[in-house]
């Protein structure tokens, strides 16, 4: 049977960020990905998630789409097969939710200035020294009005734990995390991995906080061992 996988991106981000995972996995899963930026609450988030996807998938979730990831797989651990992590967390640091909610004030202030401050932030140091990408990058990102990501910071303020979920994961879990993420620390993902039962790591060199699309050939490398291999 054909796996079906289904990708959420992280804050602000849409289809574009798993486009080489989806175009280069296609001979062995069927995908797609579900933009959460209309709900309010992590809950309601993984209800969305769980109403449309099919009865049997794996999910891949970045940054704020793994920590909805987290939910869905605890709720319905039959219908999740494998679990993909990536560059998302399961506790709360000091200073985490401040942060969060001056950006989400910044954004509410002025959309571009907030866009462009956190830009110099999630990538790894030597890919900012390719003007197409980031080009790319910029433009992708404005394609997610204020307001949605307003939305999803909002979200991530009221509960941002996932710390009490991860003993009821029983998924297949795969860990994937930029080795040089200066958003999401890589002792998160330690802590993630060390928590969930059976779960495995995998750290991407060259990396910051977005490895889907900063590294994707490697991301989806680790992506098909994880979906073909056999436990």
């Amino acid at each position: 049977m054909t796996e079906h996988i289904i990708f959420v991106p992280g804050v602000g981000a849409r289809e574009w960020a798993w486009q080489h995972q989806m175009t280069h996995l296609a001979d062995i899963a069927t995908s797609e990905v579900m933009v959460l930026d209309q709900q309010v609450t992590r809950s309601a988030m993984a209800d969305y998630v769980l109403a449309h996807a099919p009865e049997r998938f794996s999910i891949a979730g970045h940054s704020l789409g793994g920590w909805v990831a987290q939910e869905v797989a605890v709720r319905a651990p039959e219908r999740v097969s494998k679990l993909f992590l990536c560059s998302t967390w399961a506790r709360v640091n000091e200073g985490t939710i401040d942060y969060i909610k001056a950006y989400s004030k910044r954004m509410a202030e002025n959309y571009e200035g907030a866009l462009n401050d956190h830009f110099t932030q999630f990538l790894y140091k030597d890919r900012y020294d390719d003007p197409a990408f980031c080009a790319w990058l910029k433009k992708s990102q404005r394609e997610t009005p204020g307001v949605a990501y307003i939305r999803q910071l909002q979200s991530l303020i009221s509960d941002y734990s996932t710390v009490d979920l991860l003993p009821g994961i029983k998924a297949d879990t795969l860990v994937i995390h930029g080795r040089q993420d200066r958003v999401i620390a890589e002792e998160e993902a330690r802590f993630l991995t060390d928590h969930t039962p059976g779960a495995s790591l995998a750290l991407i060199e060259e990396a910051g906080h977005c490895a889907p699309f900063e590294q994707p050939q490697a991301f989806t490398a680790l992506m098909r061992l994880w979906l073909t291999r056999t436990i």
